[in-house]
């Protein structure tokens, strides 16, 4: 079939050769290498080309066709290998809008059930309510600037995680204060879930009489971390927990409707067909100026809680590595500014909807978590706490995961052999802890201000204020000029003690 089938031919021939003289063998190695070297760089000896070779058959159509068809085939595999590998990456990197709508979903959350009673920390008028309102929304600016502030950390430094970038810029030596924030945060979610839960199932099954030892907090909690949570948290993937991850969302938006309709339609007030039925009767007070209540130094209970609801800075480096660049620039810094105004800005306008519907309807009377305030004969109510319970119980073992992971990093080698080798015992091990506590604490606002003013401040304010500060000092990033320049350097600074400050107020009123 051509000539590298006579090439073939010879080659035997050149073996035969050296095996009968042992001198030969070299210079017959050397005529062999010279043969197949030409046979492979002559394209005279090709089977593509159908040029007939004196002395030698010309290739038969057929087998010319069949090799035709081969490398056909193989590169169109290549490019389609090419063009799947580039499709592949591209789906990893999330649009301005899905980045938004993902931000929208991680901050909104069972933080805003907290929020009436951090207006009520302060204040029974509903005078209160509109400065309330300001405030929510400036914490949303300024959780906003922390975020960017993250982002461009990681720029300057090509980290991807909070800890990480804290030890490049500020000191690898304290490292271990973000990382203990994370974990912190991490477990008092899992410890506010679980508080949430057995408050709002045992209110949903309360008027079915059943015995105490089913249907109190404490056995809906216990029962429910041992027949729900603790198969949720030993699934080896959570891949089909994210087909409930609209409902989660949806179940969100129907609690900011429940709140507001039952704010206007007065069912709660004075008169109304569910006074008598609520929990707490509705408390307000006259008379208190709208701005003297600013004054009052329990105002930093409502600052704490607003930074836990706002804290989602510690997947700040995800959602950047994660976006998508502009198309012209090729960078990342403008599309993350318009994803951080957007997310935290939606997500503050349905704070204000539930800090004010959830106030205005039981004023002073309003407790930690907002839901216990409706009455368990509310229809809407129920279906309200069925929707929160939905949205935690898909929810739960992420989080969870997320503290079993920090957990791990904090020990190190041995915190990931344990978690190999037995998983199960460290899963068991964590939501025992988590459940002990849940059963010890009752007031929802308490946990959730108390955690805003030692874990929230810092990783809203301070810790983001601190990185961007120290990658200007190290030269990592160029420092802001002119104007605008400084205003921002000033901001920058002015975080650091307005988040010690309100840790520090918030931490002392919060346990009184």
């Amino acid at each position: 079939l051509g000539f590298r089938g006579t090439a073939c031919a010879m080659t035997e021939d050149v073996h035969a050769a050296l095996r009968r003289s042992s001198r030969s063998r070299i210079a017959g190695s050397a005529i062999l290498i010279l043969c197949l070297g030409v046979c492979a760089k002559d394209n005279t000896f090709s089977i593509a080309s159908q040029k007939p070779v004196a002395g030698f058959g010309r290739p038969s159509h057929a087998f010319l066709e069949q090799q035709k068809a081969r490398r056909l085939f193989t590169e169109t595999s290549l490019l389609r290998s090419k063009a799947a590998r580039k499709a592949a990456e591209e789906v990893k990197l999330s649009s301005v809008r899905q980045s938004t709508v993902n931000l929208v979903k991680n901050i909104v959350g069972a933080g805003m059930l907290s929020l009436p009673h951090g207006v009520a920390a302060f204040s029974s008028s509903p005078q209160a309510v509109l400065p309330s309102l300001i405030l929510s929304l400036l914490a949303a600016f300024f959780s906003a600037y922390g975020f960017v502030l993250i982002a461009e950390a990681c720029e300057a430094t090509g980290e991807t995680t909070y800890t990480r970038v804290w030890a490049r810029t500020v000191s690898s030596s304290t490292q271990f204060l973000p990382a203990i924030a994370c974990l912190a945060k991490a477990a008092i979610g899992c410890i506010a879930f679980s508080m949430i839960l057995g408050d709002c199932i045992s209110l949903m099954i309360s008027p079915l009489h059943l015995p105490a030892f089913i249907a109190s907090r404490d056995s809906v909690i216990l029962i429910m971390t041992a027949l729900v949570l603790y198969p949720l948290c030993s699934m080896k993937s959570f891949a089909p927990l994210a087909k409930f991850s609209l409902l989660g969302v949806l179940s969100n938006f129907y609690i900011c409707a429940f709140i507001a309709l039952r704010c206007l339609d007065g069912s709660y007030a004075k008169g109304g067909s569910l006074f008598s039925a609520a929990p707490a009767a509705p408390k307000f007070i006259h008379g208190e100026g709208m701005w003297s209540t600013l004054s009052h130094p329990g105002i930093s209970v409502l600052l704490s809680i607003l930074a836990t609801a706002y804290l989602a800075h510690y997947n700040a480096p995800l959602f950047y590595e994660q976006l998508a660049p502009d198309k012209k620039t090729g960078k990342k810094d403008r599309n993350f500014f318009i994803v951080s105004v957007l997310g935290f800005g939606i997500s503050g306008l349905i704070f204000c909807l539930v800090l004010a519907g959830g106030f205005l309807t039981f004023g002073q009377s309003s407790m930690g978590l907002i839901l216990n305030n409706y009455a368990a004969t509310d229809g809407l109510a129920v279906l309200a706490r069925a929707a929160i319970v939905l949205s935690l119980v898909t929810a739960y073992p992420l989080v969870f995961l997320s503290l079993r992971k920090q957990v791990v990093e904090i020990l190190g080698d041995r915190g990931a052999k344990l978690a190999e080798e037995k998983p199960r015992l460290s899963t068991v091990v964590l939501l025992a802890g988590v459940t002990a506590i849940a059963l010890r604490l009752r007031n929802l606002g308490v946990v959730a201000a108390l955690a805003g003013a030692s874990l929230g401040t810092f990783l809203v304010y301070v810790a983001p204020a601190l990185m961007i500060l120290g990658a200007q000092r190290r030269n990592l990033v160029q420092s802001p000029k002119g104007f605008g320049g400084w205003v921002a350097r000033v901001m920058q600074v002015f975080l650091v003690p307005l988040g010690v400050g309100l840790g520090v107020i918030g931490s002392v009123h919060s346990l009184k």
